[in-house]
């Protein structure tokens, strides 16, 4: 522990006022940095896009990959499904929220 926090939780302050002001900036910062990430954690319909954003990219790349090799398709029966099923609720969902 350093002598900083023992020294506030014997009920003192820092006897520097600039160091001081420097404590409660930095303190400020953080405290900025944690709202905006619980902020970002809270924004369902952003990172519901983010998701849709990545299910479409897997689903293009997993369609490019069978266009090249479609027997590949075959192989991977139910991870071409999956995907497709994914993609498709997360569809389902977007259309839903954009309309309420």
């Amino acid at each position: 522990m350093s002598s900083d926090v023992t020294v506030r939780l014997n009920g003192s302050t820092p006897g520097d006022p600039a160091r001081l002001k420097a404590e409660i900036e930095q303190t400020r910062q953080e405290l900025g940095e944690t709202a905006a990430a619980l902020a970002a954690k809270t924004d369902v319909k952003t990172r519901a896009a983010a998701l849709a954003g990545r299910v479409r990219e897997r689903v293009v790349v997993t369609a490019d990959e069978i266009k090249q090799d479609p027997a590949q398709a075959v192989r991977r029966p139910v991870p071409v499904a999956l995907l497709a099923t994914v993609a498709a609720a997360v569809a389902v969902v977007l259309v839903r929220r954009s309309r309420s």
